[in-house]
């Protein structure tokens, strides 16, 4: 695991790695996953609606023209939804208050990796940038 180093987890290293491990089964795999996706993301949004609504963004993003994307922008998409609808991550969902942190990381890491890009497509899709840009800072 390359992304743990002894200051601890490099979560850009973490994102990453998963997308490069993605193949064209994943991407499949996350569309006959999409109504999974959507209740999840769903049920996020009654605690975490920020969290719930970069996710909307991001699979927005990936629904609206995906072969436009890059590869790596795609990747990485992909790998946020997927580790988001997945029970098996580094902190479970069920951790009351905790459980979806690693979820809002990974998605913060991937809007924040690609955020001139992600801002310019808002415009596109007619999002409010403000709502889903992530809060880290570089």
């Amino acid at each position: 695991m390359h992304y743990v180093s002894d200051e601890g987890i490099n979560l850009d290293r973490f994102v990453e790695h998963g997308a490069r491990l993605l193949g064209p089964e994943e991407a499949g795999g996350l569309a006959a996953e999409t109504p999974a996706l959507r209740e999840k993301i769903s049920a996020i949004g009654a605690g975490y609606p920020r969290l719930a609504e970069q996710l909307n963004f991001l699979a927005e993003i990936l629904g609206s023209n995906p072969a436009s994307l890059p590869k790596l922008v795609r990747n990485e998409i992909v790998f946020a939804l997927l580790y988001a609808v997945r029970e098996h991550d580094m902190m479970p969902d069920h951790m009351p208050d905790v459980g979806y942190l690693d979820d809002a990381a990974v998605a913060e890491v991937v809007l924040r990796r690609h955020a001139d890009l992600f801002e310019r497509l808002c415009e596109a899709l007619n999002t409010d940038w403000a709502r889903v840009k992530p809060e880290a800072a570089n």
